[in-house]
């Protein structure tokens, strides 16, 4: 049997963003971009990322102060086969948001770095993100838990493999901004030293 570890936390679209801050708001990149009404609520509902090792996660965004705050949920589940197929044998609930939004403006022509390498431009709706103290917790077939340095930890079973994953906070998340592209949703960190620049998420597609 193959077995992984990781970190439940933030899951991987917001992960890699922890170590870049949040708006990336400066002179240069103030005086090109504009407010506009209900930035955030084209954002509203569920968005999945790719599977992955028997899992995916699914955010669930949700606006409010007329379109300019937006909170993201997480649900982390993890299937029975390696493709995201079969039974969800262990689904990861959060205990609040983990992480809220606050719209700044938005950049109509920035520059998007995708994780295949290549730069797009897009239109790019900027905030100011508040990582939160969520943990997970889970429930399923394939899960049982034990304590570990005084802190949970869930060991999930799945086809040829288990996963044990660790309680963590998600306090440092700081996403930059959110880009609609082709339908799917990137999540955004500002590039340092540029006014328009950011490096994007893996895309996240949209779900019931």
């Amino acid at each position: 049997m193959k077995r992984i570890v990781i970190s439940a936390g933030l899951a991987a679209a917001l992960a890699t963003l922890a170590a870049c801050g949040g708006g990336g708001n400066n002179n240069d990149s103030a005086q090109q971009s504009t407010p506009v009404a209900n930035p955030f609520a084209k954002y509203e509902g569920n968005w999945t990322t790719t599977c992955q090792f028997h899992h995916h996660e699914v955010y669930t965004l949700t606006s409010s102060s007329n379109g300019t705050v937006l909170t993201f949920n997480d649900k982390s589940e993890y299937f029975l086969n390696d493709d995201c197929s079969g039974a969800i044998v262990a689904t990861g609930v959060y205990s609040q948001p983990i992480v809220t939004l606050n719209y700044l403006t938005t950049e109509p022509n920035a520059s998007i770095k995708l994780q295949s390498g290549d730069t797009v431009s897009g239109s790019v709706d900027k905030g100011t993100s508040v990582g939160s103290t969520a943990t997970v917790s889970f429930t399923g077939s394939g899960v049982t838990v034990e304590t570990l340095g005084g802190k949970p930890a869930w060991h999930i079973l799945y086809n040829g493999g288990s996963a044990d994953v660790l309680a963590s906070s998600v306090q440092s998340a700081a996403p930059a901004g959110l880009l609609l592209r082709t339908g799917q949703l990137y999540i955004l960190t500002a590039q340092a030293n540029t006014g328009t620049g950011f490096d994007a998420s893996a895309p996240l597609t949209r779900s019931p």
